[in-house]
C-alpha cells in the first residue's frame, strides 16, 4: 500500500467555508436567485470574495430534530464532495424539504441544483478518495 494522501485532493468542509452571519443568511434569502428542484430549493447571491460559503437549512415542518439533523448532514456530505467544482464568489443556502433522506438521493439533489444555477461547471472530490 502507498501513501495515497498525498495524491488525493483534500475535500473538507471548514468551518470558514460556513454561512454562519445574519445579516449574510438574510442578504441570500432577501436578493438571491432561486433555484429549485424536487426536495431542495438553493439561493445563491455573489458575497464579493473568492470563497464560497454554503448553509444547509430544512424547511420548519421537515419533523424532529433527529430527521433535520440528519438531512442536514446528508446533504453537507453531497456538496463536501462536489465543492471543488463550484465556481468561487458564492453564497449558498440550500433549502432542504422532507422526502427520501438516503445519500445518493441528497447528493443527485445537490448536483442538480448546483448545475441549474450554472454554479458547478465540473469538478469533484471522488467517494473513492475517502479513508475507509
Amino acid at each position: 500500500m502507498g501513501n495515497d494522501a498525498g495524491r488525493a485532493r483534500r475535500c473538507t468542509f471548514r468551518k470558514r467555508e460556513r454561512l454562519r452571519e445574519r445579516s449574510d443568511i438574510d442578504r441570500a434569502f432577501k436578493q438571491g436567485t432561486r433555484y429549485s428542484v424536487r426536495g431542495m430549493r438553493l439561493h445563491v447571491v455573489p458575497n464579493g470574495t473568492a470563497a464560497v460559503r454554503a448553509l444547509f437549512v430544512p424547511v420548519r415542518k421537515y419533523g424532529n430534530a433527529v430527521l433535520r439533523n440528519r438531512a442536514r448532514r446528508l446533504a453537507s456530505e453531497a456538496y463536501r464532495l462536489v465543492k471543488s467544482g463550484v465556481a468561487p464568489g458564492r453564497d449558498l443556502v440550500f433549502v432542504l424539504y422532507p422526502g427520501t433522506d438516503s445519500f445518493e438521493t441528497r447528493s443527485g439533489q445537490v448536483e442538480r441544483v448546483l448545475r441549474l444555477a450554472g454554479a458547478m461547471p465540473g469538478g469533484s472530490c471522488e467517494l473513492s478518495s475517502r479513508r475507509s
